[in-house]
């Protein structure tokens, strides 16, 4: 179970910080919200001993014995820009990173991949639908995919590999799951995900790779807009 805090009316720009907040409680599956009373007082900050004041309704909170600021006022104040991606929901400090779709990629010994160089919409257990995705088991130009091996030169261009993988249908009680995927750096096992039974999030650190594998394995996997970090 995932516990995130955000700031309903300053979502665009920040965080955390004002008055009015939701609690999202979010599991691979599903997701709920409620209110949540926090304790905002005065918090001073400090930056290498010089002191920072934030914009006002800016201040930061406590709740359950944690304090939460804003994440804005603190990255700017150590000189750090923030960017926030509404679409992805994610947040940036520093540098924003490209993304490259795995379609995009010329794979080692060939112009394309059948498998990755075919994307497709692909609705998962859930019920969530994810474009620029694949399924194994399904059908990517030239007939239905299951088992899979494709790689990649990477000369240390990448940063990482990112992607969502998800059982595509519900599985049955005692199911020991959906598929799987390995990654392989260099010929070494860097990423195992086992047998899926529910979404989980693939982030995996490439920094100084030459070449990167992927193998699939089984039915019923999706793969969900998978790509390369620079």
């Amino acid at each position: 179970m995932k516990k995130l805090l955000i700031i309903t009316s300053y979502l665009g720009f920040f965080l955390l910080g004002g008055l009015t907040f939701t609690y999202f409680s979010t599991s691979e599956a599903a997701s709920i919200t409620k209110k949540i009373e926090v304790v905002q007082d005065k918090i001073s900050y400090y930056v290498d001993k010089v002191e920072k004041v934030p914009p006002e309704g800016q201040s930061g909170f406590i709740y359950q014995g944690t304090t939460y600021v804003p994440m804005r006022f603190v990255a700017e104040s150590l000189g750090e820009k923030v960017t926030w991606d509404g679409k992805t929901k994610s947040v940036y400090i520093g540098d924003v990173p490209k993304f490259i779709s795995l379609k995009d990629v010329k794979p080692i010994g060939s112009e394309e991949d059948h498998f990755f160089h075919n994307p497709s919409t692909v609705v998962i257990s859930t019920g969530e639908k994810f474009e620029q995705s694949y399924q194994l088991g399904g059908y990517h130009g030239g007939g239905a995919v299951q088992d899979h091996t494709v790689e990649y030169l990477a000369n240390g261009n990448y940063k990482g590999f990112e992607t969502y993988l998800a059982p595509v249908k519900k599985l049955v009680a005692g199911s020991s799951g959906i598929g799987s995927l390995k990654i392989y750096a260099d010929n070494k096992l860097i990423y195992d995900s086992g047998s899926i039974k529910d979404k989980v999030k693939v982030n995996i650190n490439l920094e100084g790779a030459t070449k990167v594998k992927f193998e699939i394995v089984g039915s019923g996997l999706g793969i969900l807009n998978p790509k390369f970090v620079q």
